[in-house]
């Protein structure tokens, strides 16, 4: 698979004063997940996508790996690296800057943007815009999830990008996508889940289910 070019990647915003409730643009862009992760750490992904239809494209699972690295400039700093595997396929994303947020969630929206720009035939710059918006003015709660066995605390994002904007009848049903983060200091990388759910118009049921799940991290060699 072609190298991802990773728009959302400029959409890093200034940093904001911890908060006891952090707003969801800390949580998504400023927190430094990765500064206590060690250069040669690997932290594991899940990936699983499934449409209901075929016009809205095939199922697939996948594995995200993401490699932390000291950057070249100096042992101090760190980039990171996703290497991408759906099958025999291998496909790239980065490198990634890692003083705050975690680029694993940049890749799946940009991966996210395009599907949505493909399905509606809308633009991606619009499309992408919105999205950052919305990550701006997440709902953020307190929450307790499982990890490896371990009740672990967390803060629950979530955020419907379209569900009032004013061209959303071009969307059709991809207007009510929506998008549940799971965020915790206590799991590597800081990002635990992402799940993002398109319902059809009348709420029935699901058309398009992505999820991005934590399933483990490799400490570098030797250690």
């Amino acid at each position: 698979m072609k190298r991802l070019a990773m728009g959302l990647a400029a959409l890093v915003l200034a940093g904001t004063a911890a908060l006891a409730e952090p707003s969801s643009t800390e949580l998504f862009f400023d927190k430094p997940y990765l500064a206590s992760v060690a250069p040669g750490s690997k932290i594991t992904y899940a990936y699983k996508h499934v449409t209901t239809r075929t016009e809205l494209g095939e199922s697939f699972d996948e594995k995200l790996e993401m490699s932390v690295d000291a950057a070249p400039q100096g042992a101090s700093g760190r980039v990171a690296d996703v290497d991408i595997w759906r099958g025999d396929k291998h496909g790239e994303a980065g490198p990634f800057p890692t003083e705050s947020g975690n680029p694993i969630s940049l890749v799946l929206l940009e991966r996210d943007v395009r599907e949505m720009a493909a399905l509606s035939k809308g633009s991606p710059f619009y499309i992408r815009n919105r999205v950052r918006d919305a990550l701006g003015n997440g709902t953020v709660e307190e929450t307790r999830f499982d990890y490896q066995g371990k009740q672990v605390a967390g803060w629950k994002m979530t955020m419907t990008p379209f569900a009032a904007d004013p061209n959303k009848d071009k969307l059709a049903e991809l207007v009510g996508r929506r998008y549940v983060f799971l965020f915790s200091d206590e799991v590597p990388g800081g990002l635990y889940e992402v799940r993002v759910v398109t319902p059809k118009l009348d709420g029935s049921a699901n058309i398009i289910e992505t999820s991005l799940t934590l399933s483990g991290s490799t400490p570098p060699a030797g250690k």
